[in-house]
């Protein structure tokens, strides 16, 4: 039975909608094209707001339907299907794989050449959403500020998706058979890195001309189950940074603190080129980073070198809830009291510096510090 829904209007009507088929794959593309925010980009993995930085974009092995890039520089490649077709869908889930391997090896400025500025110059892209300087630089910043505060940033998360091809592939259909489905779960159980997800998009209609469009993350196309997501995400890039450790205790520590950093709840790992941060997704706000870990050698972002917690305070100071600010401050009071951490070298910096043998001897408190204070801030 189609599924139906109630319509409230200003003047007391409620018409009723019907679940109908969409005329063809371009309706559904306008829909989310227009309205990237139809989709659900929590439960796909990737922070609000998403922009659109392609449509029917020419690579060597054809043209993707729709490119996004989340906040933060998480990249999808979405492609639209109105069939249940199982050959249908097969051939989309290649397509995807096609694409990837099309933009895998490419450098940002490859990717705004071929990507971006053609989208931004083309008639698939709305005059009023062209941003003021149509590049993939000016789209970010326009649309996210310069976000100077964050030690990976989108241009640095983007660079190492497109040397690992760790990307999100998103297919978008009226329905799926489970056919489809278990295909997708099986792709994200043995891709390293790489998102597989299923979104339904339906078309309602009803009298009066009125209509509607739903986008729903459908059931069983993983990453549905949180602890998947973060598990995938978590451990990603820990090969490449364990393989630069030549202390065997220290990589055995941060093989451990990173097996539990993928089991918590509301925590990120947010994967850059030489390193990543500890995010947590805030309500109402853009994900708030708790903490770095740096591969040994010259110091990174900010002075910042091997495991640091904490977070980042600028003049401005912290939008957060009275709550939100009361979980900072007994998460940087348990740092305070571990023995060997010492104060981050810069002062915007809110928390507490461990060197690798100070990590090891801490390894407990501090995957529990971490483990409550993602707790703590995604309650508040």
């Amino acid at each position: 039975m189609a599924r139906k829904l109630v319509l409230l209007l200003p003047n007391g009507d409620r018409p009723v909608l019907e679940q109908e088929l969409a005329a063809d794959e371009l309706q559904l593309q306008e829909q989310l094209k227009k309205h990237p925010q139809l989709l659900p980009l929590d439960e796909l993995g990737l922070s609000d707001p998403a922009i659109v930085i392609g449509r029917e974009s020419s690579l060597d092995s054809g043209r993707i339907d729709l490119v996004m890039l989340a906040n933060g520089g998480d990249l999808a490649l979405i492609e639209f299907k109105t069939g249940p077709q199982n050959p249908d869908f097969r051939g989309c889930l290649a397509q995807l794989l096609d694409y990837g391997s099309d933009l895998w090896g490419m450098t940002v400025d490859d990717f705004d050449d071929r990507v971006a500025r053609k989208y931004f110059a083309s008639h698939h892209c709305p005059p009023d959403e062209v941003p003021p300087k149509p590049t993939l630089e000016g789209a970010a910043t326009h649309a996210w500020g310069t976000q100077d505060n964050e030690a990976v940033g989108w241009r640095e998360r983007l660079e190492a998706q497109l040397r690992d091809g760790s990307f999100h592939y998103i297919v978008v259909a009226q329905r799926f058979t489970a056919p489809v489905l278990r295909t997708l779960e099986y792709l994200n159980a043995t891709m390293k890195g790489a998102r597989f997800s299923a979104v339904e998009l339906v078309r309602f209609a009803g009298p009066g001309e009125h209509a509607a469009f739903e986008a729903r993350f459908v059931a069983g196309a993983l990453p549905a189950r949180a602890a998947s997501a973060a598990a995938k995400s978590a451990l990603a890039g820990v090969d490449e940074l364990l393989a630069l450790v030549t202390d065997d205790e220290y990589r055995h520590s941060l093989q451990d603190l990173f097996t539990a950093f993928a089991s918590m709840d509301g925590l990120t790992v947010f994967w850059g080129t030489t390193g990543c941060s500890l995010r947590v997704a805030i309500p109402n706000r853009s994900p708030l980073s708790v903490g770095w870990v740096f591969p040994p050698g010259p110091p990174r972002w900010m002075g910042l070198t091997d495991v640091t917690l904490g977070f980042y305070e600028d003049s401005n100071g912290l939008q957060l809830s009275p709550a939100g600010h009361a979980a900072l401050a007994a998460f940087i009071k348990k740092l305070d009291g571990l023995p060997g951490s010492v104060q981050p070298k810069p002062g915007a910096i809110r928390g507490r510096a461990f060197s690798p043998s100070a990590v090891t001897a801490n390894l407990a408190e501090i995957e529990d510090a971490v483990r409550t204070v993602a707790s703590d801030l995604i309650q508040t």
